[in-house]
């Protein structure tokens, strides 16, 4: 056989052949990667719940310009939520609010109220370990997820901390996270309520009831400039950016806190509110979680602490006890936006005479950005609507 024939045989022999260790030794298999990562995509414990069993998004049926809204944020946010039908106060009888004597309040409060309950007896009623309840006029920064693996790394630092000494401020160590505490430990055990959206929060003293313990993150490029710390227009700037230095956040027990534009709640802070304010109406929502997050009403039912009570489930709960576990951030991670021409359901913060449109303590604001996050942009193309030499949204 001449020379040149025995090459294109040999060529005709191996080429196949070489093309098939290309394929499956040196090439990987696009599809094996896909599958890998969306494997690895489901086990994050900060995937589409945030690192909670759901994500609740109470909404009114009437409002559906807001279920549209929120929707759309959590489809580019890639988050996954489970709708709660608000309650109006016009569908809410005197029935079903057990109101104490010399109490009043808007029929908005009480539609609010009735709500946030109803998602409370969803989490015992499916036997969630936690879950996050968000009102649905909120915006949140497109750095949420990150956001949180380091809060959840301050909660976890909280709670080991405040069984010694709770009379300091420990500096957050982000070096000490590791991958098997962020997906298994989350936010930690034996915590109750995690309050992540408000219109503002206090520090708690040594005098309250509850630990003083404040966990500091320094050198947070998502948190604004001190001048943007203000919940509206009529607010005075947050004492947090008098006492530290700009871009710090501050973990720490919940103390004043007022709207709960955002809260997680674990299978055992659930059955304790339900268990707490089955039988009474004081005030609107967030005023009876904030007081009860600083343990006021369990002072108040010490006398009560052999009464008992059942939950939807049948379970026995015993009443009163000490505070709950109640932990808050500083500045919140979800914030209520004003959009153009939008109002509260309720009496929102600013009495509604807030001036400007914007979101504040959100600087990369997903409301704000929503069509280039539509588009496919990148975190480097977003907008930031808080700049630290820019003008605050308020007119």
């Amino acid at each position: 056989m001449p020379s040149y024939r025995r090459v294109i045989t040999a060529v005709c022999v191996f080429a196949p052949l070489l093309y098939i260790y290309w394929q499956t030794i040196l090439v990987p298999d696009t599809r094996k990667s896909f599958r890998s990562w969306n494997l690895a995509e489901k086990e994050d414990a900060f995937n589409d719940t945030l690192g909670l069993s759901k994500i609740f998004v109470i909404n009114l049926p009437s409002r559906k310009d807001r279920r549209d809204a929120m929707s759309l944020a959590g489809a580019v946010s890639n988050l996954t939520f489970t709708w709660i039908d608000g309650i109006s106060g016009g569908q809410v009888s005197d029935h079903d609010v057990p109101v104490r004597r010399g109490i009043h309040s808007s029929l908005g409060a009480k539609g609010s109220w009735r709500s946030h309950i109803n998602a409370l007896q969803s989490i015992i009623r499916e036997d969630l370990t936690s879950a996050l309840i968000l009102e649905d006029d909120i915006d949140w920064d497109v750095r949420l997820k990150s956001q949180l693996r380091t809060f959840a790394l301050a909660s976890r630092t909280w709670l080991k901390e405040s069984k010694f000494d709770k009379h300091r401020t420990v500096q957050l160590s982000l070096e000490a996270s590791t991958d098997s505490e962020i997906y298994h430990a989350a936010y930690g055990d034996d915590w109750d309520v995690l309050w992540l959206g408000h219109c503002g929060a206090d520090f708690p003293d040594s005098q309250s009831l509850i630990s003083p313990l404040r966990i500091e993150v320094p050198g947070d490029e998502t948190v604004p400039a001190p001048k943007h710390l203000k919940p509206h227009p009529f607010a005075l700037n947050d004492k947090l950016g008098e006492l530290y230095p700009p871009h710090t956040r501050v973990v720490h027990a919940s103390s004043g806190n007022v709207c709960t534009l955002a809260y997680a709640v674990s299978r055992q802070g659930a059955r304790k509110l339900l268990s707490q304010f089955d039988d009474h109406y004081d005030t609107q929502w967030d005023l009876m979680l904030q007081k009860w997050c600083e343990g006021e009403y369990a002072v108040e039912t010490k006398s009560r602490l052999n009464s008992r009570i059942k939950d939807d489930r049948g379970a026995i709960h015993e009443r009163g006890g000490s505070a709950p576990v109640c932990l808050t951030v500083q500045p919140p991670l979800f914030s209520h936006h004003y959009a153009k021409g939008g109002a509260s359901n309720i009496q929102g913060q600013g009495g509604g005479y807030a001036k400007g449109t914007g979101t504040p303590y959100i600087r990369l604001s997903v409301q704000q950005n929503i069509d280039r996050l539509v588009a496919g942009a990148r975190q480097g193309e977003m907008v930031d609507q808080l700049p630290d030499d820019g003008d605050t949204i308020w007119k």
